[in-house]
This record gives structure tokens, sequence and C-alpha cells, in this order.
């Protein structure tokens, strides 16, 4: 069933953009992906930052080179077309933006190629038709002189988020390039995520027992998990802030994921599936009421009431603070009166829609 599912998920995906940089060499006519073993990553600082369903992500590298001789190496960016319920035309335009390679103060020249897989033959974007069934690739070439000792290389780029029937918006990044560089590990990796305040998100859990999950700001990284395919996803409730994940000597073996499963609500499938099927509790994914369904005037007090709480509202009521004190993304704000609230005009429509029927 679950091998069933996964299949059906993937076939609806939307778009799947990331990428991370590794070392490519010649082979004939073909240019591929190899392990550098001289240059170490000694330094990887990755921040995400999220607006508006567009990701930008800024990257500072730290590489060392321990010979006394200058290297020069080809570099490929790696950028998977999109697949699944997309168009044609999409599905063969590079979804990557605003692509800046910066080393020694200079941004420096890229040629933009394609290929059918990470280590076919790279030709001209124009050569390939590919489909949404089958993934190809973008790659960003350009050449880096490494001076003997440390090279710091800035680097910066945006996507657009990916959905699918499960989560309203997600994010990928390819980081097990970083296993390519001599000694296969990040020696020092840190991770920022910053999906704007008032947010309930998730992030694969690749990093292991060793990694330091912190909140900069106000928010916690909440104990609930869920099944997110092979690996756990860790939920994190942001107030105001972001999300910091620091590794040491860490080898890159997964890649990143992390989204926010719905925009709307914080009680969701993933993370609640058994108290909705039993009717415990109730999402507002949609913002929406059923017209076929006959609520309870208790039912539409949760309802309504969700939205505020989402907000940090802290009430005075028993039965509705017990009923929210399940959630660890709830955290009541004493401080916060109902007029500083301020909701969305869908949230506004929502809420007039459920008083509407409680009168009735």
């Amino acid at each position: 069933m679950k091998t069933a599912i996964t299949t059906i998920l993937t076939l609806i995906l939307t778009i799947s953009v990331y990428g991370n940089d590794g070392v490519y060499l010649t082979r004939g006519g073909v240019i591929y992906p190899t392990k550098e073993s001289k240059i170490s990553l000694d330094r990887e600082v990755l921040s995400f930052s999220v607006q508006d369903k567009i990701c930008r992500v800024d990257i500072l590298f730290e590489f060392n080179n321990p010979e006394n001789v200058e290297r020069k190496l080809m570099i490929g960016f790696q950028a998977p077309t999109a697949v699944g319920d997309v168009s044609e035309n999409s599905s063969n335009t590079n979804q990557i933006a605003d692509f800046i390679i910066l080393a020694n103060g200079q941004i420096l020249p890229y040629q933009l190629k394609a290929a059918e897989c990470e280590d076919c033959e790279l030709k001209e974007p124009k050569d390939f038709q590919f489909s949404q069934f089958e993934q190809g690739v973008f790659v960003y070439l350009f050449e880096l002189t490494f001076k003997p000792g440390l090279n710091k290389i800035n680097h910066s780029y945006s996507f657009p988020a990916s959905s699918n029937v499960e989560f309203d918006q997600f994010y990928n990044y390819i980081l097990t390039t970083g296993a390519k560089w001599a000694g296969g590990t990040i020696k020092n990796l840190t991770i920022n995520f910053d999906l704007g305040s008032n947010k309930y998100f998730y992030v694969n859990d690749i990093f292991g027992e060793n990694a330091n999950w912190s909140i900069i700001g106000s928010g916690k990284v909440t104990g609930k998990k869920f099944d997110n395919n092979e690996d756990n996803g860790r939920m994190v409730r942001i107030l105001s802030g972001r999300l910091q994940i620091e590794v040491s000597n860490f080898k890159p073996e997964k890649n990143i994921e992390f989204g926010i499963i719905c925009e709307n609500s914080f009680i969701t499938r993933p993370t609640d599936l058994e108290k909705l099927k039993e009717g415990k509790v109730f999402g507002i994914c949609s913002l929406s009421l059923e017209k076929e369904i006959k609520y309870s005037k208790e039912t539409l007090k949760i309802l309504r009431n969700t939205v505020y709480a989402q907000y940090c509202y802290s009430f005075n009521s028993k039965d509705l603070k017990d009923y929210f004190a399940q959630f660890e993304w709830y955290i009541p704000d004493p401080n916060l009166t109902m007029e500083q609230i301020k909701m969305t005009e869908e949230e506004k429509k929502f809420i007039d829609e459920i008083v509407i029927q409680e009168k009735e």
C-alpha cells in the first residue's frame, strides 16, 4: 500500500528543482562529475529564505587547497528538470533563476548545458526534448581557480516550490555532492531555514544524532515527526526568526527536503492522521466548510478558534485551552489581543462563513 501511495504522489508532483556543486572532468566527449582527491570542503554555510513560494538560496563555501600551486577545476551545478504533472514547456525550462557564482570578488562566467543523466554527455539544452516522465538535468559549467590554502566562494540562486496532494510546498537541495570533495565530508556545515514568521514546517532529519537544531528568534523544534518516505520529517514551529542546524564532519549521504504541509492549517494528515480519522481534531486546510456536512456547534467553535490558535491567541475558556494544549505548535501569547491579529482575507471569509452557520 505504501509503495502504491508513493507512486501516485510521484506522478502528481509539479516541480522538483534543486542543486549543489560538484567537480567535473572530461572523458572523451563527456563531461562528468567525479571525486576530487585533494581539495576539501572545509565549511558550507547554506541559507534558505522562502517568500511567495520562491526559495532564495545563499551559500558560502570554504575550500582548502593543500598544495602549493594553484589548481583549476571545471565545476558543475546540477539542476534536475521538472517532472510529474507539468507541461512539456515546464519540463524543458530551467527553473533556476538569478544564478551567481562569485570568487575573489569577481562574478564568474558560466555555460548552461543539459544532459539525460548525471554522468551523461553534456549538450546544448536545445538538443533535448525532456518529458514529465523522465528527468534530465541542466548543468551550469564554470571554471574555478583554487589558490593554495583557504578559498571562499559565494553562490546564490532561486527556484520555485514543488507541490503534490500531501504538501502545499516543498523544496529540495542536492547535498550529496559535498561527498565528492576530498575526504568525503563537509567538515563544518551550517544550514539556515527562514520560511517567514508564524510558520509550522518540516525538515527531513538526515543530519544524525550529533547535529544541533536551534531556533534563532522565537519558536521551537517540536518532538513531532512523520514518516516522509525514507526519512522522518521533523516539525518546526517558528513565531519569528529561523531554524539553524549545525553539524561537524558530516558525510552527506542524502539530500535536504523541507517545506510546508498546509499553509492554512497546522493540523494535517501527515502529522495528525489518526486523530483526524477518529474525529478528535479538525483541520482547516481548505479554509471552507463542506456543504454536505452538518457541523455541530462545538465543531464550528473549534474550527473558528483554530485560526486564532495558529496566531498564538491565549484562550480563557477551559475547553479551548485543553483542546489546543495537545498540539506542540500551539504557543499561547498572554500579551496578544484579538485586535492585534492580522488575518488574511481567506481566513476572514472562513470565519464569517462559520459565524453564519453558528447563528443558524
